[in-house]
């Protein structure tokens, strides 16, 4: 089956009439492998390079993924469903442009507004050492931090009016095989993945007197479902987060027992308890510097499903202080006195030592011992351990997303190395 790739052609007609686009057809048609026999021509694999919105936000931006998800509670646990099969990418971008500029990116409003249109993820995009050639089919550029996608589309971008379009055929680690010669002369131009998306809020315009903005959200149509391993250690099959919460934001928690408050107006407020725990509420945040480290962390989202899928956050946090060294074989551990003995029971617990090792264990018994606690843990350690070598001694909550849309903010997405913010409540889950 041949590959047929549609552009937009030259829009200076006027207005494209939807119905009938006016779309131009490039002249390289890709038959595959002609062993099977001559391509069918009439009916063939069309892919469409729509109009790209072509203006970097260098005054930053920010990506929101939407998922759909789904939380049922009981009395003693909850079952929680994932109900999209990929988020919803929505990426919003705001401009400072020049009068000739904001000239041609109104003329582009005018046009597309709500219609699909061609949207560079700069995030994921790389400016290149060297320059690209005109009949250049391969492009070298690192696609282990971006979306690259085999079928899908890129932009060579060098400015606002001087970039081009292309489907790309192949993907390696460290190159793109593109269906057809990029057809034009760039140097050291930025190379970026793109997506189909619409702006279903339209185009937000404000016009200062030395500058004008001009903001835009658009909703990706060709989402997908990014898969990997962040490369967190597992407890019980679970990650663990174990990065303590960037402070970008206040952090708070909130600790509430759900229940039904019965008030007649003259005794005592009654409370029918909805669950046999509390709900445990906090918030943790992000600061990614580097396109890596915000790919791996796009990478965990996409992983979370929304509220679907929980992890391990420790309190990172002195809550037990060692009062003697544990023994390799132990698994009766001395403490300074933090809690009733019943406090401790079925509590999940981090110890972090300061080389970087970590022990996750779980607290099975304790009791009251002089001015200690002795609390016992489900195995020993396997390594003896003194107070001198903790850097932790935290408890582990097993917590879930609370919210089905994370935002990602890049304050300054094109001057200088890649830096990402991101805040997020979370709710702690039955263990």
């Amino acid at each position: 089956m041949a590959t047929v790739a549609l552009s937009i052609g030259n829009l200076d007609a006027g207005t494209p009439d939807l119905p009938s686009l006016h779309l131009g057809l490039i002249h390289h048609l890709s038959t595959g492998n002609l062993d099977a026999g001559a391509p069918d021509l009439m009916s063939p694999e069309m892919v469409l390079l729509y109009e790209p919105w072509p203006f970097r936000p260098l005054i930053g931006a920010s990506d929101t993924l939407e998922t759909l998800s789904e939380v049922m509670p009981s009395y003693t646990k909850e079952q929680r469903l994932g109900l999209r099969k990929a988020p919803r990418q929505n990426p919003r971008y705001t401009s400072k442009l020049d009068p000739a500029e904001f000239s041609q990116a109104r003329d582009f409003a005018r046009r597309r507004a709500g219609t699909q249109v061609c949207v560079p993820i700069w995030w994921e995009g790389t400016r290149l050492a060297g320059n690209v050639s005109a009949a250049d089919t391969e492009i070298s550029i690192d696609t282990t931090a971006g979306d690259w996608r085999e079928g899908g589309r890129l932009i060579v971008w060098q400015s606002a009016d001087n970039y081009a379009l292309a489907l790309i055929t192949a993907v390696e680690v460290d190159s793109v095989t593109l269906l057809a010669p990029i057809g034009a002369d760039f140097t050291t131009p930025t190379v970026v993945p793109v997506r189909v998306a619409r702006t279903v809020e339209g185009f937000s315009i404000s016009r200062g007197k030395l500058v004008i903005e001009v903001t835009a959200r658009f909703q990706v149509e060709d989402n997908v479902k990014l898969e990997g391993d962040a490369g967190y250690p597992q407890y019980q099959s679970i990650d663990v987060l174990t990065e303590p919460t960037a402070r970008v934001s206040d952090i708070s928690e909130n600790i509430i027992q759900a229940g039904e408050y019965q008030d007649n107006g003259f005794g005592l407020v009654m409370l029918e308890r909805q669950r046999e725990y509390v709900d445990y509420g906090q918030s943790i945040a992000f600061l990614e510097l580097g396109a890596a480290a915000v790919w791996r962390r796009r990478v965990w989202v996409h992983a979370r499903n929304g509220k679907q899928k929980p992890f391990w956050l420790p309190t990172f946090n002195s809550d037990m202080k060692l009062m003697a060294p544990i023994g390799a074989a132990d698994t009766v551990v001395t403490i300074k006195r933090a809690a009733l003995p019943a406090g401790y029971l079925g509590r999940h617990v981090m110890i972090e030592l300061k080389n970087g090792t970590r022990y996750f264990r779980q607290i099975v018994d304790a009791a009251r011992v002089g001015d200690t606690d002795q609390v016992t843990l489900n195995t020993s350690l396997g390594a003896a351990v003194s107070a001198s070598q903790i850097l932790w001694f935290s408890y582990l909550s097993k917590v879930r997303l609370d919210v089905d849309a994370v935002t990602f903010n890049f304050p300054a997405s094109g001057r200088g190395p890649l830096v990402a913010t991101l805040s997020v409540p979370v709710m702690e889950v039955p263990a």
